[in-house]
């Protein structure tokens, strides 16, 4: 009988160039401690708070990165403001009137609360971000959309629920999205921490596309067709970690496969460079057992396989681990 075996595989730096890496020669560390030693207590002062930024920095890139840096290091995110929308946005979305005044009141309490207290949901994120950029004298976008998380993975067409950033640098658009790049937030906890991650900030549009769906075409960046809005709900879940690790996210392409036991799969990562395997597991998750597995790893040049056996039918969640994070997450039916 053919056993079956999962190959993951991970191809290396020069088979695709990220958005950020456009920029390598540059180095953001003297915008980074800028961005880390420049305080402000509120937000009143945006066109001073901008300047002190961005005053002794050359480059665009430079001043992009110390403001999106500043308010990723600086503003929290404001979960109880976010549970509130949530909660209107289902009680009024079969009553556009009161859903518009609802919208209209949300717009004064946002501002309000980011102006005082620093705190915000995406929409202010995004908003601070083009704001700050503007008094930079840099052009940038509010691109609105939906996203996709572990916590949200099923959308209403009609109801988008998240807010990134396109920027203009040297003619060309690149993608950001300072909210998840601020931390981790657990809105059922009512707790935000800190935790910055480099990974969305220029990100390249190839990995964004899979858990941000922009509502105009054009705002995805991509140079292929954009993926239906269908499509795009059955990506696979990709998590924080991989923005840190991937450059993009080849397969499998939907989150539900099917194959037939002891048959072959194939997943497929395409990653940054420089990029350490320190640990790399398969977590399994089949009804209330939990088990994981390091798989046999092959090493070719720059391609790493990690060699695996389904020898059991049946319904898996399955989580990519690397250096005890996790990547992605699949579900898997395995028929006899």
């Amino acid at each position: 009988m053919q056993k079956a075996i999962v190959f993951l595989v991970f191809f290396q730096a020069s088979l695709l160039f990220s958005q950020q890496s456009d920029f390598s020669y540059i180095s953001f560390t003297k915008a980074d401690i800028i961005a880390k030693n420049t305080k402000s207590r509120r937000l009143y002062e945006l066109n001073k708070l901008t300047i002190n930024l961005t005053k002794d920095l050359h480059t665009d890139v430079e001043k992009v990165r110390a403001i999106f840096k500043w308010i990723c290091l600086n503003v929290a995110n404001d979960f109880r403001l976010y549970a509130k929308n949530e909660r209107k946005r289902e009680k009024f979305k079969k009553d556009s009137l009161k859903l518009s005044e609802w919208n209209s009141e949300l717009k004064t309490e946002l501002f309000s609360r980011l102006l005082r207290r620093k705190k915000t949901i995406c929409t202010g994120y995004a908003y601070l971000f083009k704001e700050m950029c503007s008094i930079a004298g840099i052009e940038s976008k509010m691109i609105y959309g939906f996203g996709r998380t572990a916590d949200v993975l099923e959308f209403d067409p009609a109801y988008p629920n998240h807010t990134w950033n396109a920027v203009k640098l040297n003619n060309k658009w690149y993608l950001c999205d300072a909210t998840w790049a601020a931390g981790i937030s657990l809105p059922e906890r009512k707790k935000f921490t800190f935790k910055y991650n480099d990974g969305y900030f220029l990100t390249d549009p190839e990995l964004f596309i899979n858990n941000h769906y922009p509502i105009y075409p054009e705002d995805a960046l991509l140079k292929k067709n954009i993926p239906t809005f269908e499509e795009f709900a059955q990506l696979p879940l990709i998590y924080g970690g991989a923005y840190k690790y991937f450059k993009n996210h080849n397969s499998p392409s939907k989150m539900y496969n099917e194959l037939k036991v002891d048959t072959a799969f194939n997943f497929k990562y395409i990653l940054k460079d420089n990029v350490e395997f320190k640990d790399v597991k398969l977590v399994f998750i089949k009804g209330i057992i939990e088990f994981s597995r390091k798989p046999e790893i092959t090493k070719e040049e720059n391609i790493i396989s990690l060699n695996y056996w389904f020898r059991k039918t049946g319904y898996y969640d399955v989580h990519l681990y690397l250096n005890d994070e996790i990547l992605a997450t699949y579900i898997f039916n395995i028929k006899p």
